[in-house]
């Protein structure tokens, strides 16, 4: 049981480090960001129409219960080689 709760939180904090890494790093951007109306030319009128990027609702349990399984991997791996020693 201890096992599973230390790789649920070392993969609540890695989860945690990204999204805190993204969300400051468009901060950061927002801040520093300064238009160049001069090369932009002329603006257009029109409206383009596109797709986006989405990614699926699964990805984020995905990635959860895998970097889970990894940290308990190797948490076992690091017991096991300090038990040996």
């Amino acid at each position: 049981m201890k096992l599973f709760l230390q790789s649920i939180a070392i993969s609540i904090g890695i989860h945690l480090l990204f999204f805190l890494g993204t969300y400051v790093a468009g901060i950061i951007r927002t801040m520093n960001y300064t238009p160049d109306f001069e090369a932009a030319g002329s603006f257009s009128s029109e409206v383009t129409f596109g797709t986006t990027y989405t990614s699926s609702p699964l990805l984020l349990p995905i990635t959860f219960i895998s970097v889970a399984v990894i940290a308990g991997a190797l948490i076992t791996l690091y017991r096991s080689k300090s038990a040996a020693y």
